[in-house]
């Protein structure tokens, strides 16, 4: 199905941009788009104002900072909505850390034009905003979109992009201060959200960039700017062959508009609630595995027994102030980071050593959390950062659980360490710290669905200036987010029905789906 969404999005950019070429040559070998940052000017042209259209008193007024540490660190952090602390990659020091660290930069392909919205003339919210030379580092895909560009002699660099470097996980994506959540009603806000995202269209037409994409964004935004996701969807009852899809893709709907298109992805998260006990924390790790079936909970057994028993190591998670108690441990985790990156033949190495540094010198530093990996040979349980060869970088905030990095130093692959290290001792951690919510980042579907992760959607929205490539994403866009939905309710249906231990695995639940949805093998 994602093929034929593909090859309809090269047939609709050419049929939209009065190009006559045959459907197949999409497949024939052209030259990629450079994959080399671009360089291009970090300031844009002077749009400050834009009329809402709903009434209030004042004037919506913008203004573009070249950093984040051009903005008060306590304006910025304060701006998290009413009574809601901002989430955990939109803090200040984490984004500053990016820039001062020179990870996202111009040299790196990120111009930082962070969005400042006044209101008579008073700072009311923020929007974290980057001026884009490629597409890396986004984890919402859209290499084929700028494919599709290229082929047709459209430019789709530079662009224009409101997310967290590097970082697939959601939050508020326009930040308002406390008192607007008070002043104005949800409607309102939803007003006043799609006034920012039209400045944010006006702009990019203004200044020949070629769209403005807002990734990893919370529901309700994507909502009040994207449009229902009901409203971009299929019937969930019809069941169309394969054909009948073909049929439909080749009938250009009139709903393409001029207007932000709204994109799902998914993810797996764990929540740690037992669904055995009216969805109450798990008490224990033991109690989690009872929602698995025997048989799964047996190998999940093993899996652990592997590495804690049989190959004696012990997991430990060291957190906040006391990562600072272990010299060298900094250093020992951006060792690991590198060290995945190295084995990667399409590893990209997005953070350098003084990243993890400056955020171990910052406040951000009480929300880090290292998982450990060390051998335990001579039963001694002190801890020294030179033992550890093996772990998790990741980031913990307001009950939820961020993994983000993982590595190895081992000079032997160790069977189920990283899912031990990953998984099995983070949720257990999860557990025993009382967090509700575990978020493992991109990827990684039939292993994390097999071990209890559930599916979650993921939202964006994204507008497209040029008039015939947005029809043609659009068509692409509403069929993929029809297959995630679909496909996201349907693993979630299977893990009501028979607990989170789905015994014949992933795939084969993936297989199922597509012969019973999609009528596809």
């Amino acid at each position: 199905m994602r093929l034929l969404c593909l090859t309809f999005l090269f047939w609709s950019v050419w049929r939209g941009n009065g190009i006559e070429k045959v459907l197949v040559s999409a497949f024939l070998p052209v030259a990629p788009p450079s994959a080399r940052p671009q360089r291009f000017g970090s300031e844009l042209s002077e749009q400050r104002h834009v009329s809402s259209d709903f009434s209030f008193e004042g004037e919506l007024g913008f203004q573009f900072h070249s950093s984040i540490a051009s903005i008060p660190k306590d304006d910025w952090n304060s701006c998290g909505g009413d009574g809601v602390n901002i989430s955990a990659f939109m803090d200040h020091s984490w984004l500053r850390c990016l820039e001062e660290s020179e990870c996202a930069c111009g040299d790196t392909g990120w111009v930082a034009q962070h969005l400042a919205i006044m209101l008579n003339g008073e700072t009311v919210g923020y929007v974290p905003l980057y001026l884009k030379g490629h597409s890396m580092g986004e984890f919402i895909f859209d290499n084929a979109w700028a494919e599709a560009s290229y082929q047709n002699g459209i430019s789709y660099y530079p662009k224009m992009l409101s997310a967290v470097p590097f970082t697939p996980a959601t939050g508020n994506r326009i930040l308002w201060h406390p008192s607007i959540c008070r002043i104005y009603n949800k409607k309102e806000i939803a007003r006043l959200r799609q006034t920012v995202a039209t400045f944010l269209r006006r702009t990019a037409e203004a200044n020949k960039i070629s769209s403005v994409h807002i990734n990893f964004m919370t529901e309700e935004e994507a909502t009040d700017i994207g449009g229902e996701l009901k409203d971009i969807t299929s019937n969930g009852n019809e069941e169309l062959s394969v054909q009948d899809r073909v049929k439909k893709m080749l009938t250009f709907r009139s709903r393409v508009k001029d207007d932000y298109l709204r994109r799902t992805s998914v993810q797996y998260h764990w929540k740690n609630a037992n669904p055995n006990n009216h969805g109450n924390r798990f008490k224990s790790f033991e109690e989690y595995l009872g929602c698995f079936k025997s048989k799964r909970r047996i190998n999940i057994r093993r899996e652990r027994q592997t590495v804690l028993q049989d190959e004696g190591i012990l997991i430990d998670a060291i957190r906040g102030k006391d990562i600072l108690q272990y010299p060298g441990l900094v250093e020992k985790m951006f060792e690991i980071y590198k060290s995945t990156i190295d084995k990667m033949y399409f590893g990209r190495q997005y953070l350098n050593l003084e990243f993890f540094q400056m955020l171990a010198e910052s406040d951000f530093l009480e929300n880090l959390c290292f998982m450990c990996a060390r051998y335990n040979e001579t039963d001694q349980t002190e801890f020294s950062a030179q033992d550890v060869f093996a772990g998790t970088f990741n980031v913990v905030k307001d009950g939820v659980f961020y993994g983000r990095y993982w590595g190895s130093l081992a000079k032997k692959d160790i069977k189920n360490l990283h899912f031990e290290t990953c998984y099995w001792s983070a949720i257990e951690y999860c557990i025993d710290q009382g967090i509700e919510r575990m978020e493992p980042g991109a990827g990684g579907g039939d292993y994390k669905f097999a071990r209890g992760f559930d599916p979650a959607l993921i939202h964006s929205v994204h507008y497209i200036c040029h008039p015939a490539l947005r029809r043609a994403i659009s068509q692409y866009v509403d069929y993929e987010t029809e297959d995630n939905v679909q496909s996201a309710d349907y693993l979630r249906d299977k893990t009501e029905k028979r607990g989170h231990g789905v015994a014949s695995g992933f795939m084969d639940v993936l297989f199922n789906w597509k012969s019973e949805v999609q009528g596809v093998i």
